[in-house]
């Protein structure tokens, strides 16, 4: 356990409590009980003392009334200090019986320690009560602190900040715990994008320091003589801002980071077998973005070669970066084998082993990141009743199940799920989810009694707020129609979106006619050149497309794949350090997370008028549904332990 160390004239003041304590003992003949916290002695220097926070909480206890509450803010100092949480909520609580005007500052305090033994829910629900009740700057602090720690908890960083900030601003009249704000707001804005950064620029001056010195970190990470100007103009500019805390260390770490320094590479794909072409095309792209990048040597390695024969090519070759393999059967084998020890990559799919180190990357074309994607779109939406409708087969099921989890993480109501074996049941699926068939049974007894036909339309159920299409270009085509008749006419238009699945490039030549207002996401480069952005990707692509005029649209997506998996060699190490910073691609905006996978937020485009547009979609990462259910056994524990120390106190003060 961490031991908190008191300044001298905070010493003082202990040892005449405990003084007082001493002479108070002398006037009962309780006897001391066996087990308990033992109280601070007196026998040893005062220079050399150090005491914890159950120490000196142990010790309050025993004071009278008036002597106790200097000593309780004591032990709450020392516990933040050794985040011993729970002598900080029995501190917390003492304080609260024997000084009222305490208890706001005090239930805050209580509820910054929920937030760090994760009992997130319990905490913001307290601030909430709380609120009215605010009247200094301390618990103005600490009310902000809570909820801001709160959602950085959570990972939902663009709700912590705006709270983070105003407790830092507040932080400069508080005597008590005011040195945890900072590190929590500067972890939290080292995971923001540059845009939402600089967004950051508009606010007050304490606003725009810490936003400037995150973007500085974004922009110079791996420039060590750029970062250390830049660092030192923003420490002129504000002398005297919180930040200062981060340049010091965090400035020197970053400086050390330098991208990947690459002579010889190595590019390991399938060159043989069955699934050579798809070598073929993620070489291709590799060829291409070579032209942007120099390496003394390229090496193309068939990874379908034995153990031994690769381990000889690449001592050989020194190889000391390598990208690939593709197949995840052979990720596995070179993780296995530790073919790659010692060696960075890039493996261009996922692996079923841990990895065995921080510089082993994965790049895989997950639909995940899609699903993850569209959820993320939709919570913003307010969407509260999604349908997902999916071909029945290995790859449905998982995505539908990936997209439910993910779901229920934020939502108490699971997503409606539907699944087709093949195409004839496509329809049925649809009209049995949207209880379109009962509609229909209705107006076949309404027109029995009538014996004739009678003007009616069927109505489909009215909870369905959004459909997700989990299908292939063809089922895609064949869903859309279905789904457009058998939605009533009397409710507004249910949204459609899809992922970039039912998008192909080869059927989009002469079949869009039924497809308008549908939302998919794709790949960057998979999109008509006119909607790229980047005059260099536009010419790329057409390029490639005069070179390989029937490429399939698989070929074209590894092109993309082997294009990114270079030019992103430079940023890796950057980009693992902060998880707010993304590099745009070829098949879309490319992060790290804390697994080292590269994850992507690929382009919203939609069908109009037989046309495909790109489209700017809003996101944000919902806010977890907390479940957490503090047992009635702790509650107790933590009761009981009040009142017998309320009960010590009380005997000795008698």
């Amino acid at each position: 356990m961490a031991i908190w160390k008191f300044k001298t004239v905070r010493l003082k003041t202990i040892a005449f409590m405990m003084l007082l304590s001493g002479l108070s003992a002398c006037s009962t003949t309780q006897k001391p009980q066996e087990n308990e916290i033992s109280p601070i002695s007196l026998n040893e220097p005062q220079e050399a003392e150090s005491f914890s926070a159950q120490q000196i909480y142990a010790q309050a206890i025993e004071l009278s009334a008036q002597s106790r509450v200097d000593m309780l803010i004591e032990a709450q100092t020392a516990a933040i200090d050794e985040q011993d949480w729970q002598t900080l909520e029995l501190a917390s609580s003492a304080l609260m019986r024997v000084d009222p005007q305490r208890t706001t500052q005090s239930q805050l305090i209580i509820a910054y320690s929920q937030v760090q033994r994760g009992q997130l829910q319990s905490a913001l629900s307290q601030a909430a009560k709380l609120q009215s009740q605010l009247s200094t700057a301390e618990e103005f602090y600490w009310h902000q602190l809570v909820q801001g720690a709160a959602y950085a908890k959570m990972g939902l960083y663009t709700q912590a900040i705006p709270f983070l900030f105003r407790a830092s601003d507040a932080s400069a009249e508080v005597t008590l715990g005011n040195q945890e704000v900072n590190p929590t707001l500067w972890q939290s804005l080292q995971s923001l994008s540059l845009s939402q950064l600089r967004a950051l620029d508009q606010g007050s001056e304490l606003q725009r320091g810490w936003s400037q010195l995150a973007q500085i970190k974004q922009l110079y990470l791996g420039s060590p003589i750029e970062l250390h100007s830049a660092t030192n103009n923003w420490q002129k500019q504000y002398p005297s801002h919180p930040a200062n805390f981060a340049l010091d260390e965090k400035v020197a770490q970053l400086m050390q980071v330098e991208p990947f320094s690459v002579s010889n590479l190595g590019v390991f794909l399938p060159l043989s077998g069955a699934n050579k072409a798809l070598g073929e095309a993620v070489k291709n792209g590799v060829l291409a973005a070579l032209d942007n990048h120099q390496f003394e040597n390229v090496y193309f390695i068939d990874a379908n070669k034995t153990d031994d024969e690769l381990r000889e090519l690449i001592s050989s070759a020194s190889i000391d970066f390598a990208v690939g393999p593709l197949l995840k059967s052979n990720i596995n084998r070179f993780e296995e084998q530790n073919l790659l020890e010692g060696v960075a990559a890039v493996y261009l799919n996922r692996s079923d082993i841990p990895r065995t180190s921080t510089e082993h990357f994965f790049f895989a074309l997950a639909p995940e990141h899609e699903l993850d994607q569209a959820l993320q779109h939709f919570m913003a939406q307010g969407f509260k009743k999604p349908l997902l409708l999916a071909a029945g087969d290995r790859s449905g099921s998982r995505l539908t199940q990936h997209f439910s989890q993910q779901w229920l993480e934020y939502n108490e109501q699971a997503p409606l799920v539907g699944l087709f074996a093949d195409n004839k049941e496509m329809e049925t699926a649809i009209t049995e989810l949207l209880e379109v068939g009962n509609s229909a049974a209705r107006i076949e007894v309404i027109e029995s009694l009538f014996k004739q036909k009678v003007e009616s339309e069927t109505r489909s159920r009215r909870d369905i707020d959004v459909i997700y299409l989990l299908a292939d270009a063809t089922q895609t085509r064949l869903l859309k129609p279905y789904l457009d008749v058998n939605i009533s006419t009397f409710v507004d238009r249910i949204p459609l979106y899809a992922s970039s699945k039912s998008h192909s490039s080869q059927i989009d030549t002469s079949d869009k006619r039924d497809l308008n207002g549908l939302y998919f996401t794709e790949l960057p480069w998979m999109l008509p050149p006119t909607g790229m952005t980047n005059l260099s990707s536009r010419q790329l692509k057409e390029t490639v497309k005069s070179l390989w005029p029937n490429n399939a649209d698989i070929e074209m997506r590894l092109f993309a794949m082997g294009f990114d998996a270079i030019s992103v060699i430079p940023e890796l190490r950057q980009l693992s350090m902060l998880p707010g910073k993304g590099m745009p691609g070829l098949t879309g905006t490319l992060s790290v997370n804390s697994d080292g996978e590269l994850v992507r937020q690929l382009a919203w485009a939609r069908y109009e008028s037989r046309q495909i547009t790109p489209v700017k979609l809003n996101h944000i990462k919902p806010t977890p549904l907390q479940r957490e259910q503090e047992t009635q056994e702790e509650l107790s524990d933590v009761l009981a332990t009040e009142d017998m120390a309320q009960q010590q106190a009380e005997g000795t003060a008698l």
